[in-house]
């Protein structure tokens, strides 16, 4: 099963326990396999390195660069191309990104927890879905 998660279901399955780092677990099993875009994978990066989230990295002794790595290792990564035209999601347009990667993927679920792409409901055919909502 393909999934493609968002930047904040990544920063919390890295970061923390709970149901995002089971999916991580599920995906370091081969259970089902994780979907990143370069830009995806650049924003994660950049977030990661936000003074927030210092702390937490420090506490687990690890570094932007070694989550970023983690992150490119657990997940199969796809060339996504430059797509002119109106914005898929209006209200924020950051978030087709995740939407460009499930269409290339032939995902089977975007997770995340964000409004504007739950929202939607579906991409393509394609569900968005929470993250406890996929383990239901």
């Amino acid at each position: 099963m393909r999934l493609v998660l968002d930047t904040n279901l990544w920063i919390s399955g890295l970061l923390w326990r709970g149901l995002p780092w089971r999916l991580l677990q599920l995906a370091e099993q081969g259970v089902v396999e994780l979907s990143l875009t370069p830009p995806m994978l650049a924003e994660l990066a950049e977030v990661l390195a936000y003074p927030k989230l210092a702390l937490r990295l420090r506490q687990l002794g690890v570094t932007v660069t070694e989550l970023t790595e983690r992150a490119a290792n657990l997940a199969s990564i796809w060339d996504a191309p430059e797509v002119a035209g109106p914005s898929i999601v209006a209200a924020d347009p950051d978030d087709d990104v995740f939407l460009y990667c499930a269409s290339i993927a032939h995902a089977d679920y975007v997770l995340s927890g964000d409004g504007h792409l739950l929202d939607l409901g579906q991409h393509a055919g394609i569900p968005i879905v929470t993250v406890r909502d996929f383990f239901r």
